[in-house]
């Protein structure tokens, strides 16, 4: 038997798993304090209340199910304080849109836990992101189940898929100021899935999360860039101008995916260069999934598809990172250049629905009411 060792770039750092839960905890706390605060002031108490009350329920459905876990399995109950559930269940209602019932949530959560966490040895294990796993369930198997007194009106990403995700540039200008523009979507202040609309907060927890040394920034960046060179170079083929790539980058789950779920290192390849392409599939797929699927958005599936590709980037890029950095860094460009033709000849075919406001508003609606949006 021989074994072989490859020689890794360690490094010495203060920074511990618990502080590093600490400091996501803190962010998704603030995320979660900023839906609270605008849906109040937006839509009234009753709509402040009930993101709070899904937060609690989620976390408490997390915490039980793992207690019932531990004990089932002989642990002790106090694992629960080293397996870090909350943040999943944080993670999960914050990607939620405010109209899914409270029994959508516990259960998602409770599938989120058990075969996205546990099943596979618990914290640290998993193959997929937990909460993205949970999501998709209420996407897939829970899409009617609403609250009818909940409505909060169309969102960026569901009114863009009526109009078929591609428009002029003076279409465009009409078509963002309906959510107050840019600058408004930049500060949070329209409907979104929870967690979804306030890109400064995002970009700020980001930083702060970076400066603390928690999270590796190759992802998260290399995932946003992609995005918006591809959506920029599609939106000038089609004369949807630079607004078009923000709008790609604000809307939907992009920059919350981006800071919160693909910079998860458990789920994610190893080395710089697997990171890389990790983030250019999940652009890439983010497009694709948002362009030309049924889905109104495509960031929760990229990721958990990418996920599944993990294993398989990591054996593509296994060996001594220093001595093969040239053949990784020609494989990174020959899979980006591959994804990007892919994105542009799917962008390539858009087409704009010939639909007025009236009809949009009144597609959208009833996206809305039937539940069948996707969540991010």
């Amino acid at each position: 038997m021989k074994f072989s060792f490859n020689p890794s770039p360690n490094y010495r750092t203060e920074q511990s798993t618990s502080g590093i839960m600490a400091d996501l905890t803190a962010c998704l706390l603030a995320v979660l304090l900023f839906a609270i605060v605008w849906y109040g002031v937006s839509y009234g108490a009753a709509y402040a209340l009930r993101v709070a009350l899904m937060a609690v329920f989620a976390v408490c459905a997390a915490e039980v199910t793992e207690i019932l876990w531990f004990k089932a399995t002989g642990k002790d109950w106090k694992e629960i304080f080293h397996s870090y559930a909350w943040v999943t269940a944080l993670i999960l209602v914050l990607i939620t849109r405010l109209s899914v019932s409270y029994f959508a949530v516990i259960v998602a959560t409770v599938v989120a836990i058990v075969f996205g966490k546990l099943v596979f040895g618990g914290f640290g294990q998993n193959i997929f992101n937990p909460a993205a796993f949970g999501e998709a369930l209420i996407m897939n198997s829970f899409g009617a189940s609403t609250a009818a007194d909940i409505v909060t009106g169309a969102t960026p990403v569901t009114a863009a898929s009526a109009q078929g995700w591609i428009m002029d540039s003076s279409a465009m200008g009409t078509f963002v100021s309906q959510f107050g523009g840019l600058g408004q979507m930049l500060l949070g202040n329209y409907p979104s899935v929870i967690g979804g609309s306030c890109a400064l907060l995002l970009i700020l927890c980001f930083a702060f999360l970076v400066w603390r040394g928690d999270i590796d920034w190759h992802l998260s960046v290399t995932y946003v860039v992609c995005v918006f060179v591809l959506s920029l170079i599609v939106g000038l083929m089609k004369g949807a101008g630079f607004t078009y790539a923000l709008f790609n980058v604000l809307a939907g789950g992009v920059l919350f995916g981006a800071v919160f779920m693909m910079t998860d290192p458990v789920t994610t390849p190893v080395t710089i260069p697997g990171r890389v392409v990790f983030a250019v599939g999940a652009a890439a797929l983010t497009l694709m999934i948002r362009w030309r699927a049924n889905l109104p958005d495509g960031v929760l599936f990229s990721i958990l598809l990418m996920n599944m590709l993990t294993p398989a980037i990591d054996k593509v890029f296994s060996g001594n990172q220093i001595k093969d950095a040239g053949k990784f860094a020609k494989r990174v460009c020959i899979i980006t250049v591959i994804c990007a033709a892919l994105v542009l000849l799917v962008g390539g075919l858009l087409k704009h629905k010939d639909a007025s406001a009236s009809g949009t508003a009144a597609v959208v609606t009833e996206t809305v009411d039937d539940g069948n949006v996707e969540v991010m």
